[in-house]
């Protein structure tokens, strides 16, 4: 099957590392893969796998563009794609327009690709971000991004959610932690030796749960001197201000000897298989920012207990680790959230229940999404 990946760009981000890792599975899994981009840091990457990439600006904004949409249409005759997946609302415009212009014996199946609430705007409303629904297959990154597609968007076809999976043979929990890196850790960093490592990941900035991380470090301080906060990322652009802030404050809080700011890492697989506990703290947020739940798949991959307060990752500790589920109805005020999440930590640490991520590995995924492609195959152009 030639399957064809239509996205914005291939510059680092969520959306193009998604687009890239789908691909090279696509090829491991036997399958012609190709990708449609403006061009960014990751092709290299995606050529290197024998994935082909044709450069085109479909990341324009314009909605009426018939030279692209023509040049589109082209390029799809010249690949012979079966499948037209379009991630995000421009692309799935670019490709509707491109596909309905192209004889049914030359037209790829489209299938459109949902990963966060598109943005607003008159024309994107109606035009544009209608487009999204407008695939014969409509792919949704989570239930609840689902949901609010067919609450807003009552023609949406066949609607069904494909969770981002993780590549468990880079993550890969059986794989022992070296004891060099352990060893090199503990010297750099002695006061974690003998500590629980509690582990928060992810971009540094307003919203992002720092600032309730440092909080429950506060609280469990007060009852044991074994638990250890490590701040993993880069800091979001322009919030240089906020993180000396959120150092100060650690300091005042009395932490000093219960966090490190470690910033951003590559070795995030030895640090999930380290920590006993990581957590995604950045909440239920607007609709456009809603946590994707990135952070929660890779920890729970390599086995290492996980906490959410909302977004995606709240979705995957139902399927995979329901311990780590914040209950809402006791956390309605900032107060009652702080002890549910800490009465949830002290129970994982001294108890922690059974976790199982079966069905959310990169190749289950892309196994499944390859399944309902072949089903689409299967039912004739009209």
């Amino acid at each position: 099957m030639r399957i064809v990946q239509l996205v914005p760009s291939l510059d680092e981000g969520e959306l193009a590392q998604e687009a890239l890792e789908f691909a090279v599975e696509l090829v491991r899994l036997g399958h012609e893969s190709a990708v449609i981009s403006a061009g960014g840091a990751l092709v290299s990457r995606l050529t290197l796998h024998n994935c082909q990439h044709v450069e085109m600006p479909v990341n324009q904004r314009k909605w009426l563009n018939g030279r692209l949409h023509r040049k589109l249409r082209q390029q799809l005759k010249a690949l012979d794609a079966d499948i037209l997946l379009c991630r995000g609302a421009q692309c799935a415009w670019h490709g509707a327009q491109a596909v309905k212009r192209l004889p049914a014996g030359q037209r790829p199946r489209l299938v459109t690709s949902v990963h966060q609430w598109p943005t607003t705007g008159l024309f994107r409303k109606r035009r544009v971000n209608a487009a999204l629904v407008r695939g014969e297959l409509v792919l949704s990154a989570s239930d609840g991004l689902g949901q609010q597609v067919s609450q807003r968007y009552a023609d949406a076809r066949a609607l069904r959610t494909l969770y981002r999976g993780v590549n468990t043979r880079e993550l890969d929990k059986n794989a022992p932690v070296s004891g060099h890196w352990h060893h090199r850790m503990l010297n750099d960093f002695p006061q974690l030796e003998e500590r629980n490592w509690l582990l928060l990941p992810g971009p540094i900035g307003p919203g992002r749960g720092q600032e309730q991380f440092l909080e429950l470090l506060a609280v469990l301080k007060q009852e044991r001197q074994d638990i250890f906060g490590l701040i993993v990322g880069d800091i979001s652009p322009g919030q240089e201000k906020f993180v000396r802030a959120l150092e100060q404050r650690a300091a005042t809080m009395g932490l000093s000897e219960y966090v490190l700011f470690l910033g951003p890492r590559r070795d995030m697989r030895e640090l999930y298989a380290s920590a006993r506990i990581t957590f995604d703290l950045a909440g239920d947020r607007s609709a456009a920012q809603r946590p994707s739940g990135r952070v929660v798949a890779e920890s729970l991959a390599m086995g290492c207990p996980a906490v959410a307060l909302g977004g995606t990752g709240v979705e995957l500790l139902k399927h995979c680790f329901p311990q780590g589920v914040l209950d809402e109805t006791a956390a309605g005020t900032a107060v009652a959230r702080l002890d549910a999440l800490a009465a949830i930590t002290r129970d994982i640490l001294q108890n922690p229940g059974p976790l199982d991520f079966s069905g959310f590995s990169l190749t289950e995924t892309t196994s499944r999404a390859v399944e309902w492609f072949n089903d689409l195959q299967a039912i004739s152009c009209e």
